[in-house]
């Protein structure tokens, strides 16, 4: 017995002394796509490079040992390898799949998602009829209403144009991929029932697309890129906003005042200085909220620009 043992170890440590000959093509081919397979890239397109190949090897592998060798056992593991890597590369299509988006928000996601790394199918997710909804509006017709129209949501104007008044004071334009009501949405709190401080009319035939405030908050919490995305987003439209005020504050004497000075920015409103400083006192009055300081001896000009005081700055 332990003569046998001590043979059969010898004979499996020992090299054969009769070499075969080389096996056939086939054995061959499918050995040659096992070695390219080892060469894809860690990548989504190279895990499918990789199992691509892994199907050609192992039907190759397959058809030797169902036809040449005759061996069923090797031709039901092959076999079966073959049919779990078919699977994994239909999965993997699925996966690389190209998301399709409506032509009217397709720019939306060039523009300003694309470049902040989110994923089309999260934007897809993000936009879609289930959170999301597209509207138009004709010329003249409201968004917002001035002290009537709850906060509670937010829009994107997808084509057109809309302005911002204040009372009958233009404040600014809103332009295509702008926010129509980036300053109430930040400003707002959830639970209150905020009305908008400004009336924002559209000045010529308009499509957006707008969220509300729960459905939104809804989403961004199953979508963190996008929640990441759109807090970058909305910041830089309340800054461009605050930025175009600039140009309608100026002295008494005409000549203009740059309203990101200290003297005049990162201090709350006083309530009673006018038509547009009272819209920035209200959508601004968290102290974590930006906003500016200006006198309030100033009076609106007929074009629109603001008188200030010398004297109080």
């Amino acid at each position: 017995m332990e003569y046998a043992l001590n043979t059969t170890w010898a004979n499996f440590l020992l090299p054969c002394p009769y070499w075969r000959e080389s096996q056939h093509i086939l054995f061959q081919l499918a050995n040659g796509c096992f070695f390219f397979s080892s060469l894809a890239p860690n990548s989504k397109k190279g895990i499918l490079f990789l199992h691509t190949f892994f199907i050609a090897g192992f039907f190759l592998y397959s058809t030797w040992s169902w036809n040449i060798i005759c061996a069923p056992d090797v031709f039901s593991w092959t076999f079966g390898f073959m049919i779990l890597n078919l699977a994994q590369v239909i999965h993997g299509v699925y996966i690389l799949r190209p998301v399709k988006l409506d032509a009217e928000l397709e720019p939306i996601y060039k523009n300003l998602f694309e470049p902040l790394g989110v994923e089309r199918k999260s934007f897809k997710k993000f936009v879609c009829s289930e959170y999301a909804q597209v509207s138009a509006l004709n010329l003249g017709d409201p968004y917002a209403l001035q002290n009537l129209t709850r906060s509670d949501r937010l829009g994107l104007l997808l084509s057109g144009k809309a302005n911002v008044f204040s009372d009958r004071t233009l404040l600014h334009s809103v332009e295509p991929f702008q926010f129509l009501d980036s300053p109430e949405f930040q400003s707002c709190q959830p639970l209150l029932d905020d009305k908008f401080k400004v009336s924002i009319v559209a000045t010529m035939p308009s499509r957006y697309i707008w969220w509300s405030r729960s459905s939104m908050e809804y989403i961004l919490v199953k979508e963190p890129q996008v929640a990441i995305a759109l807090s970058l987003l909305v910041a830089r439209d309340v800054t461009s906003k605050l930025a175009a005020m600039n140009d309608k504050i100026s002295y008494e004497k005409g000549y203009r005042v740059d309203m990101r000075l200290h003297c005049i920015s990162f201090s709350p409103v006083p309530k009673s200085i006018g038509k547009m400083g009272s819209y920035y006192s209200d959508t601004f009055s968290s102290p974590k909220k930006l906003a500016f300081k200006v006198s309030s001896t100033y009076s609106f000009m007929q074009n629109g620009n603001i008188m200030l005081d010398e004297s109080s700055i």
